[in-house]
């Protein structure tokens, strides 16, 4: 009798860069695009519970925390001396040029920004960093110093530095309600760190979390997306891709070349758009009303450059790589080699 044949459905997902969340995100929009811009009803509603929470945007907060509680549990602190060198100087340039470009579009643009890139939308773009997709990209090539890199950048691409900042930017400045949502995003992470490192165990029953829970908080992302109003937003989309690239590359890339003297592969694998950063605006307008109305439009302009960054970052690398192979020795190291050779 002939095995059935698998149809490798997660196999092909996973072909897709961020498919995993990016694809249930394009099916959560198509459903949301026909129910309700087409026959003007709320399938999710209407169905009602468990699968409103599963597959709407009710049940963001629930998975986001399951997802901060895994994400916890793969971090060893053993990994992250290696990542306190030349990683976190990377992460805090990148992130420094970020946060001090967003205070300026601020001060010029206000909240509705400039072009249809709102601030919300602006904050939360340029902040972010696929720190997944960047394991991926330079497990091949990168040295102890880049993986161990993975730890920080994921701890910076969590919603609470952007959170952080945008609770500055309320109506109401940053006060006991920022505070507290911050302090319940900071809680399920710690809890999952302290376990995971207590008990090895625990570390592996989770390792696989993330993988479970991206696709429904993709269908969850993709119900708050209306793919007609979407489409409305491709120059916007095109024109914040272009932004993140040159904002996200040009200074670490710089820094890494010219100060560290490294090829430059770490800063460019880094520059692709996390998933996480589309639940940040409808997070952000929880504890500040004043991002309220640009939440759908800044949640269509990120998930397209999701789409665009996460595509085109591996190829960039391959790129990079092939004008700086990642063995390339820096500078100095390059002189004391010679002059050892010449002792000789």
């Amino acid at each position: 009798m002939d095995k059935k044949k698998n149809v490798n459905i997660w196999k092909s997902l996973q072909k897709v860069p961020a498919g995993t969340m990016f694809v249930p995100l394009i099916i959560g929009a198509i459903i949301t695009t026909v129910c309700e811009g087409i026959f003007k009803f709320n399938l999710w509603d209407t169905l009602g519970n468990p699968m409103k929470d599963m597959f709407s945007s009710t049940g963001q907060m629930l998975i986001i925390g399951l997802m901060l509680f895994c994400t916890g549990t793969q971090l060893k602190m053993s990994d992250m001396k290696d990542a306190l060198h030349r990683g976190v100087l990377l992460i805090l340039v990148r992130l420094g040029v970020a946060y001090a470009l967003c205070a300026a579009f601020y001060a010029l643009f206000g909240y509705k920004g400039f072009l249809g890139i709102s601030f919300l939308a602006f904050v939360c773009a340029v902040t972010s960093a696929n720190a997944a997709l960047y394991m991926g990209i330079i497990s091949p090539f990168g040295d102890k110093a880049d993986k161990a890199s993975f730890g920080i950048m994921l701890i910076c691409s969590m919603p609470l530095l952007p959170l952080l900042f945008l609770g500055f930017y309320g109506e109401s400045g940053f006060g006991k309600a920022q505070v507290m949502q911050i302090v319940s995003l900071i809680i399920p992470f710690i809890l999952g760190m302290i376990l995971g490192n207590l008990d090895e165990d625990i570390r592996k029953v989770f390792a696989g979390g993330n993988a479970i829970i991206l696709p429904f908080l993709g269908f969850e992302f993709g119900s708050t997306i209306n793919l007609i109003d979407a489409v409305k937003m491709l120059p916007q989309g095109l024109l914040m891709s272009v932004i993140y690239f040159v904002i996200v590359i040009t200074p670490s890339y710089i820094f890494e070349r010219l100060v560290l003297h490294r090829p430059g592969y770490a800063s460019v694998a880094s520059a692709s758009l996390a998933g996480v950063a589309l639940v940040i605006p409808s997070m952000a307008a929880a504890s500040n009303t004043a991002f309220e109305p640009y939440v759908n439009s800044a949640v269509a302009i990120l998930a397209f450059v999701l789409a665009v960054t996460n595509i085109l970052c591996p190829f960039m690398v391959k790129f990079i790589l092939t004008k700086h192979p990642a063995d390339e020795q820096p500078k100095k190291k390059q002189k004391i080699v010679a002059a050892h050779s010449a002792a000789k």
